[in-house]
């Protein structure tokens, strides 16, 4: 789901416009709880994985795509030779608002854009890619009259509106799930999650679908899973919510040594199809349109957690020769430098990625100033 950038309502902040409907509602003797001055939810949520990894026990399939899960050294190349040249990226902050009764009002910002390196290492936001979403995340149906006053004051000003629970169909289980405000905290800031990612992927596949991709040589990188099949782009995971490697080659997974990386292979349709969307008629082969994936090893991880500088690569259909898999591998080496040291995730985190970050948490921060828990 894609959220557009606010455009209703009165001009200002959303920070500044939250306060107005904040006072508004306090005028009128609505009651509600006021938490605007809570930590962002990101600040002690933050990589909470959306879904739970598989059962233990169940072995993922995998399709190999160069035989045999095995390690590989990846070919050197000089630092400067890497083909990677744009980088796409979200960031989000989560607020608690208000609480009516038991039920947690959250909003959350977005941004997501896409930054462009240049020969001599230059980096920029791409013109026209910087994009911004807010929404309101509430449960809708069957609310009680305060939080049906809030809904209505919010659809007026024209701002979205998010269910958290939009997926749960049984009255039933809504009705016990709305009154568990632990849970409902933890959905809406999985909601927010879906809120950044619907940005994401919009901008992904506006990226491309332009037809000046198909004179540019330069790849994409998606911090994140490839989601949409594109064009010369690849997606880097640095959470591993789907093990699709067990038992020996998962052994082989942890003891790949740096600058080396597992053989590719391709995830079996069923596992698949819930990370990525491709635009197949009826009728593809299935096997031809599954993404490539691999791991690598970034960093050395003596004496550390075994997942420590690994990533899985993710790439669209068109990536299954080994040259193209090593040259990408070795382009993604090549980004090692410079690190972003000043980020507790360095070892993972692409220096260009980290940079548009930066900017992305500028715009974010210049668009909640004043928010009382900032």
């Amino acid at each position: 789901m894609v959220i557009a950038p606010t455009s209703g309502g009165s001009p200002g902040t959303f920070a500044t416009r939250v306060a107005r409907l904040h006072a508004d509602l306090a005028r009128d003797g609505v009651p509600l709880a006021d938490m605007r001055r809570a930590q962002s939810l990101e600040l002690h949520m933050a990589g909470t994985p959306d879904r739970p990894s598989r059962p233990s026990g169940r072995t993922p399939g995998v399709e190999p795509v160069e035989g045999p899960i095995e390690s590989r050294v990846v070919p050197p190349l000089p630092t400067n030779a890497s083909g990677l040249r744009y980088f796409l990226d979200g960031a989000q902050r989560t607020f608690l608002v208000w609480r009516c009764g038991l039920v947690p009002v959250v909003a959350t910002v977005a941004a997501a854009a896409v930054l462009t390196r240049d020969a001599a290492g230059r980096c920029e936001v791409v013109p026209g890619t910087l994009r911004l979403a807010h929404a309101f995340l509430i449960p809708r149906r069957n609310p009680a009259s305060a939080l049906a006053d809030v809904l209505r004051r919010i659809d007026g000003l024209g701002m979205e509106v998010v269910d958290p629970l939009a997926a749960i169909e049984d009255d039933g289980d809504y009705a016990a799930a709305v009154a568990d405000y632990g849970h409902l905290v933890e959905l809406a800031y999985k909601a927010a999650n879906g809120v950044r990612k619907g940005l994401e992927e919009d901008l992904l596949r506006v990226w491309a679908a332009d037809p000046a991709r198909a004179t540019d040589p330069g790849w994409l990188v998606v911090d994140g899973s490839l989601r949409i099949a594109a064009p010369r782009a690849i997606g880097l995971v640095k959470q591993f919510t789907d093990p699709y490697l067990a038992g020996a080659d998962a052994e082989t997974l942890l003891m790949l040594a740096p600058g080396s990386r597992t053989t590719a292979f391709r995830p079996r349709p069923s596992d698949w199809r819930r990370q990525i969307r491709t635009d197949a008629v009826d009728g593809d082969d299935e096997a031809d349109t599954a993404p490539t994936l691999w791991y690598l090893r970034l960093w050395d991880a003596a004496g550390l957690d075994a997942r420590h500088a690994l990533i899985r690569v993710e790439a669209g259909p068109d990536v299954r020769e080994t040259a193209r898999i090593d040259e990408l591998s070795a382009w993604l080496m090549c980004e090692r430098t410079p690190r972003a040291t000043g980020d507790a995730r360095w070892a993972t985190l692409l220096y260009p990625v980290h940079f548009l970050e930066r900017i992305l948490k500028r715009r974010l921060e210049a668009d909640t100033r004043g928010w009382p828990g900032g």
